[in-house]
């Protein structure tokens, strides 16, 4: 329905009502005195019926629309609806008996009659609408709310459903105290509606019009600024990024619905990528995992520290968290320690590339499952330190994939999409080392999960931490380049599907089962300027007038876009929501293991130029950008 269409069938909706209202009212009088009339000795007086029941419709015509009844919208009648209907029948009877004395002098007209016929005239037109609320809610609990004056001020905005719903749940003291100044929402036909007692001010385009006119009529006031809420569940990025526009250019906070029984939150950068919901089958990690022992490298990191605690929810026999950083290794275990979790752990200080320490961890714990997130991954400082690259990303890989194969663990190796067509030596490291791995396993029958995803929203050394740094620091926020685009999930989320894609049964596909490489479904790309933009507008900012935006240009081994998948590899679905299987044949391991002594060796001895020579021979693929 085009938006002319739509507003007029919201007029001719609002007359409607009017008339029905109108016309019970005209019905409900010229009722109350024929009844009234019954007890009454003499003949009923037909020409002061139709008298009062014409100036009582001609004085409700006038006193309903002050009063704004033809607006609501009677699906989501509360009990704001019902005062103001109570209120306005009050002075519709209170102005009745003087026109009436003023024309005959109330000749003939029953003084009983106003309180037979208000109380029966507020029945019907409440009944009528909560009939029809009934109708479309089945039932009538929500319809009992009634505004809290004393609150901030507030524009709800989203589907009249999920308004309606939140208004419900203010009411019954569920969630923040809020003054409700109105809705926006998407229903272009509830404009200049009621929904809950509540008035729809306008739909989406009619957003920062609102909110402008309600923030200076609060500065005023002299109060606080105004609020919007977001009342959609998953409101989507397009409404999201439209609220937190308008938001910005009028200094109003945004906050969101998280749930039923969460309350409301501010909006943070993961809202921003709308990620959709995933059908998680946890049966699977959970007969993985419990009373199994679990080695985690790289535990301290943003990916093994989220793996870790999720682990946890599945009460292996014993964790084992081994991290080369002293601060995270520790703030992890006092992370732990504090969560209390049922289960066992122990943190090792070790690197992976010290293969005399973490055989040491293989004997001493004896893991069943090996998580392998331990890496460099930050991709300018790896470009000036290849040789360190190769040592920690190719050497620690190939460290851990043997251990793992001699001691009987399974391993799930995290990669990345740099890893394809790489322009950069983190890149090229990583996709090097997945071949190392699926090689090492291969060659002794081990079972090995390569999981490939992207960037992970604030991780240490993403882009939203900087940008936020910057944005408290007051600007300027720096991007690299204004086509700039890079996929983005939530930690979470990527940590999640990484157990998802480690769970699956390699037997249950030949695709899956050949390959052994997973890549997560990242989603749409986004965009860095846009997003940059979208957290300075978070802030209640306006990007290039608050905070400049300026372009650093590409850094060395950057690239504007990032790819998921070779153009080779035959992508599959896999029964995991959210995970695609590769089908790319492991090296042999034979073939592959000279080259890489040879790789690792002039690393060892920092020759970064054979080293760089070496991995390229390694990964074709890998064009260098500097």
């Amino acid at each position: 329905m085009s938006r002319r269409s739509a507003r007029r069938a919201s007029q001719v909706a609002r007359w409607l009502a009017y008339a029905h209202d109108i016309g019970m009212a005209g019905l409900v009088m010229a009722g109350a005195l024929v009844w009234r009339y019954q007890f009454e000795p003499k003949a009923l007086p037909i020409a002061m019926v139709w008298r009062a029941t014409i100036s009582f419709m001609i004085i409700c015509a006038v006193i309903f629309p002050a009063f704004r009844l033809e607006r609501s919208l009677w699906r989501y009648t509360a009990l704001n609806d019902v005062v103001r209907i109570g209120r306005a029948l009050i002075l519709a009877n209170l102005l009745l008996l003087p026109v009436l004395f003023l024309t005959d002098r109330l000749g003939d007209f029953p003084r009983t009659g106003v309180f037979i016929e208000a109380p029966c005239l507020l029945a019907v037109l409440v009944g009528v609408r909560l009939l029809v609320r009934t109708a479309h809610h089945g039932g009538l609990a929500a319809a009992f709310r009634i505004e809290d004056r004393s609150a901030p001020l507030a524009i709800i905005v989203g589907s009249p459903d999920a308004v309606a719903s939140y208004l419900g749940e203010l009411e019954r003291g569920e969630r923040e105290r809020l003054r409700v100044a109105g809705v926006i929402t998407s229903d272009i036909q509830a404009h200049r509606r009621m929904i809950a007692g509540a008035e729809v001010l306008g739909d989406l385009d009619d957003l920062a019009a609102v909110l402008a006119t309600t923030s200076e009529a609060r500065a005023n006031r002299h109060g606080p600024g105004v609020r919007v809420v977001l009342a959609d569940l998953r409101p989507g990025r397009a409404l999201m990024e439209l609220v937190v526009t308008a938001a910005a250019e009028s200094g109003a906070r945004v906050s969101r619905r998280r749930g039923p029984g969460s309350g409301l939150a501010q909006i943070e950068a993961a809202d921003l990528l709308d990620r959709p919901p995933r059908r998680l089958d946890m049966g699977r990690a959970q007969t993985m995992i419990t009373g199994k022992r679990v080695l985690v490298t790289g535990a301290g990191g943003t990916i093994g520290g989220e793996l870790t605690r999720q682990i946890m929810a599945f009460r292996p026999a014993h964790v084992i968290l081994v991290d080369a950083s002293e601060y995270n290794l520790y703030a992890m275990d006092q992370s732990l320690i504090e969560t209390r979790p049922e289960v066992s752990w122990t943190a090792q200080l070790g690197d992976v590339r010290d293969r005399t320490r973490m055989e040491r961890l293989f004997q001493i714990h004896r893991p069943d499952l090996v998580l392998h997130a331990a890496a460099l991954k930050h991709v300018p400082l790896m470009e000036t330190h290849p040789a360190e690259a190769v040592q920690t990303n190719i050497g620690g890989a190939r460290i851990i994939a043997e251990l793992s194969a001699a001691y009987g663990a399974a391993l799930v190796f995290i990669s990345t999409d740099k890893a394809v067509n790489p322009t950069n030596v983190m890149g090229a490291t990583k996709r090097v080392a997945e071949k190392v791995v699926r090689a090492i396993c291969a060659a002794s029958g081990n079972q090995v999960s390569v999981v490939r995803f992207g960037n992970v929203l604030g991780s240490a050394g993403s882009v939203v931490p900087l940008f936020e740094r910057q944005i408290a620091e007051g600007g300027p926020v720096t991007v690299t380049d204004p086509n700039m685009v890079r996929y983005f999930m939530t930690v979470q989320e990527a940590a999640s599907l990484v157990l998802q894609a480690a769970a699956l049964p390699a037997g249950d596909d030949a695709t899956v089962g050949a390959s052994g490489v997973y890549v997560l479904d990242m989603g749409e790309p986004v965009k860095i300027e846009a997003l940059a933009r979208q957290l300075i507008r978070l802030h209640g900012l306006r990007p290039g007038n608050d905070i400049a935006i300026r372009y650093s240009g590409l850094r060395p081994g950057e690239k504007l876009y990032e790819e998921i998948f070779y153009d080779a590899e035959q992508v599959s679905a896999t029964a995991a929501d959210g995970v695609l299987a590769t089908f790319d044949p492991a090296p042999g391991w034979e073939d592959l293991s000279p080259q890489i002594d040879d790789l690792l060796k002039a690393a060892a001895c920092q020759d970064e130029a054979g080293a760089l020579i070496r991995l390229h021979a390694l990964e074709p693929a890998f064009t260098r950008i500097a």
